[in-house]
């Protein structure tokens, strides 16, 4: 199996972040350099649509969706189980993987709507940009609630699923990358993910310092009186 991927970015992060918590290491990793130019040559015929991560299982198989990829390599490697164990977690699991899911889509509007680096691909509308940032937080703060019913060092109990990794790379993304504030109205979402920053599995990936420099500030492009009490 050959995975390709942008190390750095929300999506694959997904994925090196449960690799490496589920200690597969028989997974071949090719990461794309941006600096010869974007789309890589090989994406049209490994992802028409140009997104990663993708990983090519065979030449028959290749699995374009980070959570489709997530859920394959959990069935081919169930031990040890990072989807749950019985029916209830495997289904309370997949109630944190939609809420983190739609948090990163929000997300994604939000910057494609107020960020100068989607110039010319996007036409940028600042009350487009506060929605997607509105449910980027409202999202997150759901995740909080939901961990108010049931105690653990992860949100899913006491070991890590793919709940977290999918969560952890957003919010982490987020405020790396683009300078988006955590969420301090989500206090248990912010106590897990500043514990689940201290695994190994967590350590960031630097990003290109021209991505960088085109990125920061999202809030203040959002809101001319910079202020997320609105949100």
């Amino acid at each position: 199996m050959k995975l390709y991927e942008m190390e750095f970015g929300v999506y694959p992060r997904r994925v090196s972040i449960y690799l490496a918590e589920k200690g597969i290491t028989d997974v071949e990793r090719s990461p794309f350099d941006l600096s010869q130019g974007w789309p890589p040559k090989d994406m049209p015929k490994l992802s028409p649509l140009g997104t990663v991560p993708i990983l090519q299982v065979d030449q028959d198989i290749i699995i374009r969706s980070s959570i489709a990829i997530l859920e394959y390599l959990e069935e081919r490697y169930p031990t040890p189980p990072m989807i749950g164990s019985t029916l209830a977690e495997k289904a309370r699991t997949r109630e944190f993987v939609a809420l983190a899911d739609e948090a990163t889509t929000m997300f994604s509007f939000w910057v494609r709507k107020a960020s100068p680096l989607f110039t010319g691909r996007e036409e940028l509308n600042r009350d487009a940009a506060r929605l997607g940032a509105e449910w980027y937080y409202r999202r997150l703060r759901e995740i909080d609630m939901l961990m108010s019913e049931k105690e653990g060092e992860f949100l899913v109990g006491n070991s890590p699923t793919i709940a977290d990794c999918i969560t952890y790379s957003t919010v982490q993304f987020a405020h790396d990358l683009y300078d988006v504030p955590y969420p301090e109205d989500a206090p248990r979402l912010m106590d897990w993910f500043h514990r689940f920053a201290a695994r190994p599995s967590a350590t960031s990936v630097p990003f290109p310092s021209d991505l960088r420099a085109a990125t920061q500030g999202l809030p203040a492009l959002t809101w001319a009186d910079y202020n997320l009490n609105v949100v």
